[in-house]
């Protein structure tokens, strides 16, 4: 190998990368507004590329769909602020909410069918669609006991007050209020914010509600194998 061949191949490769990082950019946008039924040739077109180059980057339209949904999903967390030192319950979650429900818009059409045809999605795209079920599920859980801590509670959260999070921090709750009723996304984090803080409050305050999440702790300590 000559001195100039590992630079050659440096660039090849960069040029490789720089090709494949505008085509997922492409098939982000066209997946938000066409769902999971885009095409190559319309990701070709809206990366300024052929359509053989899609196919010589990722073989399948399938693989391509899914490489750029996973990039999508993998960088949802990063998007959306954390608690900070003193924090409080209300100047944290309206924050998170804005930015839960402004990446839901950016993500589109096609995160919202993903969680629309769950199991029926096979191969590389049910792949997917399994890891945003878990992710989501795990992320649901977070914040619902991330909002519960502070409040000052210590427990767990009562598991409807998971199920209110999961609700209001869904793409599907974007979709209807923004696209159906026109509602901009500081509209639907304000509300969101609101019935969830609501919520919070009473929960923590409510004797049945606090009784039923020390159950729930109990019974969940109960069912964790032995160390």
């Amino acid at each position: 190998m000559t001195q100039a061949e590992p630079a050659v191949l440096s660039l090849v490769h960069e040029q490789r990368q720089l090709a494949r990082d505008r085509i997922e950019r492409a098939a982000a946008r066209v997946l938000a507004d066409k769902g999971l039924g885009a095409t190559v040739e319309e990701v070709a077109a809206e990366a300024s590329v052929s359509i053989r180059t899609v196919f010589r980057h990722y073989g399948t339209r399938d693989h391509m769909i899914a490489t750029a949904l996973r990039a999508q999903l993998q960088h949802y967390p990063d998007t959306l602020p954390v608690p900070e030192p003193g924090a409080t319950l209300e100047s944290w979650l309206p924050e998170l909410l804005r930015g839960v429900h402004r990446v839901n818009a950016l993500l589109g059409r096609a995160y919202w069918e993903m969680a629309a045809l769950g199991d029926t999605l096979t191969g590389e795209l049910g792949d997917v669609a399994a890891a945003r079920l878990a992710g989501r599920t795990r992320f649901v859980n977070t914040v619902a006991r991330g909002a519960w801590r502070l409040n000052g509670n210590r427990s767990r959260p009562p598991s409807w007050l998971v199920d209110l999070f999961a609700i209001h921090v869904s793409s599907f709750t974007t979709r209807e209020l923004v696209s159906d009723f026109g509602r901009s996304i500081d509209d639907v984090a304000l509300m969101s914010s609101r019935v969830l803080i609501s919520a919070v409050r009473w929960a923590s305050s409510d004797p049945a509600a606090r009784r039923g999440a020390r159950v729930a702790e109990s019974q969940a300590k109960k069912a964790q194998p032995p160390q």
